[in-house]
């Protein structure tokens, strides 16, 4: 079944786009399938600003799906309209979550350093990340084995400030569209601190949620 039957009614999505400086923007909105292979995607009023879009790059379209991960690698084929988007799908990706957590995407401060190194060093991690009560899905630079430990530090800033240190490992790498990430379960962590990537998590569900009744005025269902 193509991955666009997920997107028969409006749903809540994360886009990636491509900026003509090189850098992306990452934006909330609703996408629906228009015909196959094609979909639109519409964002709330003011965010959206077309004229910074690189149009001859893809950008990555991710949403969850019954505990399934989904991403569509897009290309632009309209951005006419001011706060909608018609993409073509050149590809897609299906990761399954096997944790019983609430998986969001988000913009979040997070550092990571490998444990087992001499001396060593924080990195940052771009954003968006998949974050989930149990674990991590994050875009690095390069590749790590199976099973190497990283030290984490992660800034949430609602519904409560919290600044998260725990351990995470490597379960796998994945390659989306050309980018390299890494899925990270979390074998150290203090119950308070998962328990604030929890409240968070659902936090960001909300959210997403009364994103789609401000786009369409309608139920959040």
């Amino acid at each position: 079944m193509s991955i666009l039957n997920q997107l028969k009614d409006y749903r809540v999505v994360k886009v990636s786009l491509p900026l003509q400086d090189g850098k992306k923007m990452s934006l909330d909105g609703v996408a629906k399938t228009t015909t196959a292979p094609h979909f639109e995607v519409t964002f709330l009023p003011d965010q959206l600003n077309s004229e910074l879009l690189d149009l001859e790059e893809f950008c990555l379209v991710t949403f969850d799906v019954a505990g399934e991960n989904k991403s569509i690698k897009a290309r632009i084929d309209s951005a006419e309209q001011e706060a909608k988007l018609l993409l073509e799908m050149v590809d897609s990706f299906t990761y399954i979550q096997k944790r019983g957590y609430f998986r969001v995407d988000a913009d979040l401060s997070i550092s990571y350093w490998v444990i087992d190194e001499e001396n060593p060093s924080a990195k940052s991690v771009p954003t968006p990340v998949n974050i989930s009560g149990g674990g991590l899905r994050v875009p690095v630079s390069e590749k790590f084995k199976e099973g190497t430990r990283l030290g984490l530090e992660i800034v949430i800033d609602s519904p409560q400030s919290a600044v998260v240190e725990c351990v995470g490992e490597v379960v796998a790498n994945y390659d989306a569209a050309g980018d390299k990430q890494i899925a990270l379960r979390f074998v150290d962590i203090e119950d308070e601190d998962q328990d604030a990537i929890i409240a968070y998590c659902l936090a960001e569900q909300r959210k997403q949620l009364r994103l789609k009744v401000k786009v369409f005025g309608g139920s959040a269902s």
